[in-house]
């Protein structure tokens, strides 16, 4: 079944899309989990020595202190994670009370990113109040990227709002999941049902010939049989506005 020619608000055309952007999938499929025991190896003894140390523990230990646990990278990662979210909801939180913020963000919007930038000279006064991490924000409902300005101590400093047009940030996995439902919907009622078992991908929208941001908040969604395979149908999102800006059917 072959798209409308003419609908209002889309434009259907057909052919292939090159796009020069790394696409994140949006896998429904589970990955098997793996518990940190089985996925790390056991530290061995790998070095070589000429005198023999049977029944000594290893590695080797001071005197009178009880076993060395070992910590492994993937510990170190986890713990360097679940540090970063901590600060991340901490900040949520300060940024959340002010009402600024709030106004900017409206009830529409998504949290990008923590940004941090170097603090090296935090000698004075002057230093410390400057910001350091920015909390990163798209509201759909305000059309804005909203940068969160924090000092060294965490204090909120700084409240920008930039208009899509002049810059936005990368899109998230939640916004690349409302982009792919909204196409999903459209292409089942134009009678292609098939998309229903295919993967969704997504990528920031840029306008055409590299011309800069789009106006307003827009996702470009491919929908593949699987990760190696071409483009079946595409769609381009308007998240700001909810709606199907253009769509596709791909030549085989």
């Amino acid at each position: 079944m072959k798209l409308p020619s003419t609908t209002k608000a889309l434009t259907i055309t057909t052919g292939t899309v090159a796009v020069g952007a790394v696409l994140i999938l949006l896998g429904s499929q589970e990955l098997p989990w793996t518990s940190q025991a089985e996925a790390v190896p056991s530290a061995g003894h790998r070095h070589s020595h000429n005198h023999p140390h049977d029944g000594l523990t290893w590695p080797p230990q001071p005197r009178g202190i009880g076993n060395v646990i070992l910590h492994s990278d993937t510990t170190e990662e986890g713990y360097e994670r679940a540090r970063k979210r901590t600060r991340k909801d901490r900040l949520e939180q300060k940024a959340k009370a002010d009402t600024r913020v709030v106004y900017g963000l409206g009830n529409r919007f998504t949290q990008v990113t923590v940004l941090d930038q170097d603090d090296k000279d935090d000698t004075d006064e002057k230093s410390r109040a400057k910001v350091v991490s920015r909390l990163v924000y798209f509201s759909h409902e305000k059309n804005k990227t909203i940068e969160v300005g924090f000092d060294a101590k965490e204090n909120l400093e700084t409240v920008t709002e930039i208009p899509a047009n002049d810059y936005q940030p990368e899109i998230t996995d939640e916004e690349i999941k409302d982009a792919a439902k909204l196409a999903r919907k459209y292409f089942i009622s134009q009678g292609f049902k098939r998309v229903a078992r295919l993967q969704a991908f997504g990528i920031l929208a840029y306008k055409p010939e590299g011309t800069g941001f789009y106006d307003t908040r827009v996702i470009y969604v491919s929908f593949h049989k699987d990760s190696d395979s071409p483009p079946v149908l595409t769609a381009w999102v308007d998240l700001t506005n909810e709606q199907i800006l253009e769509v596709r059917e791909e030549l085989p």
